[in-house]
């Protein structure tokens, strides 16, 4: 038995042996092989991996790059986006901004800011069979009808888990149904100055007729930011849903917006946001920064993987090519008139005390400013050049009124005395003309003085003038009939003296 193992291992050995040798005599016949295969590995027709091609919309028109003395904002991916002053709404950059797009899971700010400011936090809510009215395979946090959850609990589950059936169980608790919900969504789009907005439903969920623009998603944004509850849950990492009365186990949400967590996409100064996608919507994201007393929100609509990066560059851009920059009059250049007014009256400092706006680093124009009373509420417009910055309106105070009245007046008394300026010159024209004829007709240059007299008259001398008149005919008849008494009397007399003779 082991003399037929040390056999076979013999023929073992004796065929590798053999194969080795095989292929060491045919590369010594064939000296030129390994080249052989190294051209064909770098021959034309041998693919080679490349970069993915790069959309269209990466090379769109980006309207604030139009923009005289403006810095150069950076491509990107995404087919629509815009960085927009938190608290100014200044618009930094912008990227076809009131092109409409489906918003995809960003619509949940608007449902969360609702949700946020009708119902308490400690409101609870059970939810009904709306919860399996969204399409399967959708975000949820699986949520059961009958399941009761707390309003806090819902917005995490809303803004950190994006759970469609939450969002929806929310509606119709606050609307009584979704669609009077989504009445209110819609309304108050309307009121925030959203032009080119309209929601279907409260999740998101691709509708044709739901649909959005950079700009009115940034107003949205702006908007729910100002509220204490929504800005601590968005900056939040994850959260925990205890136990319920159906589900014995404890839901952990994670926050899905990745730049406020450390990784990958990881941006210093996040203050948290929101994301979105469906497969038509692409992806959507609203990001929130702060840095250097700047604070800055980004949306990006119909984007690709690369939806991160835009809005690293974004904001980016915003923070590195713009600073803030408190307003005063020594850094207003020549402004309209009743602004100017305003500062010589050393009243302009007060009125922009708590007006800023981000300028350019470098900047390149003039800073001016723009004011306007009405109904006693100050409105000031601050430009760069043409371009508007931002705007901030106060009640006026009263040594503005009164200021302000004073310049109407005097504009009124500038605009009255250019207005009477061209009837002194024809009236002048009208007295060379009358001179020059009267040199050639003393009575024709007689009347044209007394008609050119006669109508430079006030309205209100004109009956006195005509009673005036009326008296002196009166009194040349009455001479008239005299003098002929007189030579009537007179021819009479000498009749009487030729009879007698």
């Amino acid at each position: 038995m082991k003399a037929k193992k040390q056999k076979a291992a013999v023929l073992l050995l004796t065929a590798v042996l053999s194969m080795n040798l095989q292929t060491v005599c045919l590369l010594a016949a064939a000296p030129d092989a390994r080249a052989a295969v190294h051209v064909q590995e770098n021959s034309p027709e041998a693919p080679e991996a490349q970069e993915p091609a790069m959309p269209e919309s990466y090379e769109w028109e980006i309207q604030s790059n139009d923009i005289a003395g403006w810095p150069q904002g950076p491509k990107i991916i995404a087919e629509t986006g815009i960085v927009m002053d938190l608290d100014t709404g200044e618009i930094l950059y912008a990227k076809g901004i009131d092109e409409k797009r489906a918003p995809a899971s960003i619509t949940k700010i608007m449902t969360a800011m609702l949700a946020i400011e009708k119902v308490p936090l400690d409101t609870e809510i059970t939810f009904t069979d709306e919860v399996n009215n969204i399409e399967p395979g959708s975000t949820h946090i699986g949520i059961k009808p009958g399941e009761t959850l707390s309003m806090e609990e819902s917005l995490y589950g809303i803004l950190l888990g994006s759970a469609n059936e939450v969002s929806s169980g929310v509606a119709e608790y606050i609307g009584g149904t979704v669609q009077a919900f989504v009445d209110m969504m819609n309304q108050r789009a309307q009121e925030l100055g959203c032009k080119n907005t309209h929601f279907v439903n409260a999740n998101g969920l691709y509708a044709d007729d739901h649909y959005t623009t950079a700009r009115d998603m940034a107003l949205i944004a702006q908007a729910a930011f100002q509220n204490e509850t929504f800005r601590n849950i968005i900056k939040t990492p994850y959260y925990i849903i205890p136990p319920t009365n159906i589900t014995a186990e404890e839901r952990w949400i994670n926050n899905h917006h990745q730049m406020i967590q450390e990784g990958e996409h990881y941006y210093e100064g996040c203050l948290g946001g929101k994301t979105g996608y469906t497969v038509k919507a692409g992806n959507t994201l609203v990001t929130y920064a702060e840095r250097n007393s700047m604070r800055l929100v980004c949306v990006v609509l119909k984007g690709t993987t690369e939806y991160y990066n835009d809005t690293k560059n974004l904001l980016d851009y915003g923070f590195n090519n713009f600073e803030k920059l408190k307003l005063s009059s020594e850094i207003l250049a020549e402004s309209d008139s009743l602004a100017s007014y305003l500062k010589d009256q050393g009243l302009l400092d007060a009125a922009v005390e708590n007006s800023s706006a981000d300028v350019p680093v470098n900047p390149s124009q003039d800073i001016t400013c723009q004011a306007e009373i009405e109904n006693n509420i100050l409105n000031l417009d601050f430009y760069y050049g043409d371009t508007l910055l931002s705007s901030s309106s106060q009640e006026a105070s009263q040594e503005i009124l009164t200021a302000a009245q004073t310049y109407d007046l005097q504009q009124r008394q500038s605009q009255q005395a250019a207005d009477s300026q061209p009837a002194s010159t024809e009236t002048e024209k009208d007295s060379s003309s009358s001179s020059s004829t009267v040199n050639h007709n003393s009575l024709d240059g007689f009347f044209q003085e007394a008609l050119s007299i006669f109508q430079g008259l006030p309205s209100w001398k004109y009956p006195a003038l005509g009673l005036l008149a009326g008296a002196f005919i009166f009194y040349i008849v009455l001479l008239i009939i005299k003098i002929r008494r007189a030579f009537s009397s007179k021819k009479h007399k000498k009749s009487r003296k030729k009879k007698k003779s």
